[in-house]
């Protein structure tokens, strides 16, 4: 059974920013080529009625989609969408030109054949991207399949939610969409962490682990404790030697090693997302003195935190992002 402190506490430092979802009605023959224009921008498509096929430009992991299937490439990469591999393919800036009506929310292209509806956009993930440790653990593409050619329940819902917007196109809607997309990402790493493979040895499926799931939902819970590996143990319990090497094999890291990584990304946030001073901002994260906090957030991250906070504020590139 998943605990959900750890995962709960992850997704707390995922930002969705720049948030665009709309609707699209295609009838066979049809292909859109998406380009690769941002390298941070990640695409979403969700099919409402018919099917489609998923190409991306190296050909690799053609994917057939059928009604309540949702993809996310959360890695920009040049792809097709299209009802067969072989229709005539048009360039998405093509498509966007002969919109039916003055917003972007809706688009229709194709010929007198069968119908495909989605709902497809684009996103962008604020802050600190390539040292989030969610992530980094996802795959480039995650595709979440229909339950039995039906709507997965909770993804019925909140695409109800998104559809209706997006047909009202009142004042506000952005922003609604916005938050929903919030939503739909969440559920969609949900759902993909439930469905990884038990015998998988990897971080995301060590949260969902009986005994190493409890130890990770207590260093996401509470960082500013002074855990040792010992201390982690006893909250299972095991014996050390037994937590340690699990904790290991399964997350990939030793236990320490990966408590000073998730300070460093709640730090990070902070640093981000409010105005406390490094002292405070010190303490939340386990750390007895600021300069003792910015020579580790300096180590981790390349530079201070002063100059962390100052380029993530003025939107400025970070760490290479």
């Amino acid at each position: 059974m998943l605990r959900p402190d750890a995962l709960t506490d992850i997704l707390q430092t995922v930002h969705l920013q720049s948030t665009i979802l709309g609707s699209a009605r295609f009838t066979a023959p049809w292909s859109i080529h998406i380009p690769d224009e941002d390298e941070d921008e990640a695409t979403i498509h969700v099919v409402m009625q018919g099917q489609c096929w998923l190409l991306l430009d190296d050909r690799s992991h053609p994917i057939h989609m059928e009604v309540g299937d949702l993809a996310i490439l959360l890695q920009s990469q040049a792809h097709t969408i299209c009802d067969d591999p072989a229709s005539p393919t048009v360039e998405l800036e093509t498509v966007i030109a002969q919109k039916p009506d003055p917003g972007y929310k809706r688009i229709a292209y194709g010929g007198d054949g069968l119908l495909t509806q989605l709902v497809s956009g684009t996103f962008k993930f604020r802050g600190d991207r390539a040292h989030n440790p969610l992530l980094s653990a996802l795959p480039p593409l995650i595709h979440i399949k229909n339950e039995m050619g039906q709507f997965i329940p909770w993804l019925e819902t909140t695409l109800q939610f998104i559809a209706a917007e997006i047909d009202i196109n009142q004042l506000g809607c952005q922003c609604v969409l916005s938050r929903l997309a919030d939503v739909l990402f969440i559920q969609a790493v949900r759902a993909y962490v439930m469905g990884l493979p038990v015998d998988r040895g990897n971080w995301l499926r060590a949260l969902t682990d009986t005994e190493i799931g409890i130890a990770l939902s207590f260093i996401h819970h509470y960082p500013a404790r002074s855990w040792t590996v010992a201390s982690l143990a006893e909250q299972i319990p095991i014996s050390r030697s037994t937590f340690a090497e699990r904790f290991r094999q399964l997350v990939g890291q030793p236990p320490m090693q990966y408590l000073t990584m998730w300070r460093m990304v709640k730090a990070a946030n902070l640093l981000r997302e409010s105005q406390l001073d490094m002292r405070a901002i010190a303490a939340q994260v386990g750390y007895a003195s600021d300069v003792a906090f910015s020579k580790a957030f300096k180590r981790w991250s390349g530079v201070a935190p002063g100059i962390y906070r100052h380029k993530a504020c003025t939107g400025n590139r970070v760490l290479g992002l």
